[in-house]
């Protein structure tokens, strides 16, 4: 049987993990072991999905746009996403992280928020197909190029430490 679902839940935890990956992009640019560029540039592009997400938030929150019928089995689903989220609890997140002195760690947990924010993004194309938002998938697109550029950079991390 299908539900209503309300999908403003699943933006505002689009755009609290934007804001979240932001800060602790930020974070981790003031580390000099992890390359303060690199993660600012990550970091700017969070803000500025952060800045879509809320805007298609404030636009559709007052008509029934955000409201979608899925099934038991996807409601059950897309709550554990929202619950289960590794960045709920944002100023925990930070505060653990800031006790990090290896450089995957930070690698490790960048890779996590892309890969978290890759399944999202998919999750909320196919919530909403009706909104057809080209927002999206460049944020899609963009999105997977951070989880490439993290990638890479873990692996090339990994293989100097090996050298030395």
């Amino acid at each position: 049987m299908d539900k209503q679902f309300d999908g403003t839940k699943f933006f505002k935890m689009m755009a609290d993990n934007e804001k979240a990956v932001a800060a602790l992009y930020r974070q981790f640019a003031g580390n000099a072991k992890v390359g303060g560029q690199f993660f600012e540039k990550l970091a700017k592009d969070e803000d500025r999905h952060f800045e879509i997400y809320t805007s298609l938030l404030k636009k559709h929150s007052n008509d029934k746009g955000l409201l979608v019928e899925v099934s038991d089995d996807q409601e059950k689903y897309l709550n554990l996403l929202i619950e289960n989220n590794m960045l709920k609890n944002a100023d925990e997140m930070l505060a653990k992280t800031a006790k990090i002195t290896e450089k995957d760690e930070f690698y490790e947990l960048a890779e996590r928020a892309e890969r978290d924010s890759v399944l999202f993004v998919d999750e909320l194309i196919s919530l909403f197909p009706q909104l057809q938002s080209e927002d999206f998938r460049t944020v899609l697109k963009e999105e997977k190029d951070h989880l490439s550029q993290v990638l890479s950079r873990r692996v090339e991390s990994k293989l100097t430490s090996l050298r030395l």
